[in-house]
């Protein structure tokens, strides 16, 4: 009996340990945007029914935005080849950037992050809510659990500041108000998902032009 009682503790044990390190797989979010500013607003109804699908893999990330009727951005990260690429399809214009990755991303010297006791369940994760203040961005709220550990370097829609992955995202930018929260966990991704060979039809762009073009996420 207290044999059968200890390897139902290390079976118990053992599948906590799994979901608690969960590092490779592919989270989707639902995104809504929404703004008082009437022209901005205009803009946001184009994107309606956007979606941001992130994949990751030790070491390696990738993240699709599907902006409704403006076009969709891709962003993949290898921190082997220390490597970052952003392809671009906007209104039928295809371009592509590449970038060095930073081994540890910079955080903003006015930032402030402050981690709440307040909790909630989203997809049947336990997460924390944490407010990320900054004088330019005002408050961005964050619901995030720490059952998943994903590589984000590179991917601007995440904190290295926030101890764990979030799953639900509030940000206000340019008027904008983006509203994120996974609809969607799933355990296998696949490998060829992280290739950042830039495909045919995309003009490589530095970093700088991509900018001036508004193609940054």
């Amino acid at each position: 009996m207290k044999k059968i009682a200890l390897l139902a503790c290390l079976f118990v044990s053992t599948s906590l340990v799994s979901f608690a390190q969960m590092k490779k797989g592919i989270v989707t979010y639902d995104m809504n945007f929404s703004s008082d500013n009437p022209e901005m607003a205009m803009i946001s109804s184009m994107m309606a029914g956007s979606k941001m699908t992130m994949y990751f893999t030790a070491g390696k990330s990738r993240a699709d935005v599907s902006m409704g009727m403006m076009g969709t951005m891709s962003t993949i990260s290898d921190q082997k080849s220390k490597k970052s690429v952003s392809l671009v399809d906007m209104m039928g214009t295809k371009y592509a950037t590449e970038t060095v990755l930073e081994e540890t991303p910079a955080k903003p010297e006015d930032q402030t992050v402050e981690i709440t006791t307040e909790t909630k369940e989203i997809l049947g994760y336990v997460c924390t809510k944490a407010l990320i203040s900054s004088p330019e961005s005002g408050v961005m709220t964050v619901w995030f659990t720490k059952d998943i550990q994903a590589f984000t370097n590179g991917q601007n829609y995440y904190n290295s500041s926030i101890p764990g992955f979030p799953l639900s995202m509030n940000i206000s930018t340019n008027g904008i108000t983006i509203d994120m929260i996974a609809s969607k966990v799933e355990k296998k991704v696949n490998k060829k998902m992280f290739s950042t060979a830039i495909p045919e039809g995309y003009e490589i762009k530095t970093a700088e032009e991509l900018k001036e073009m508004g193609g940054g996420m």
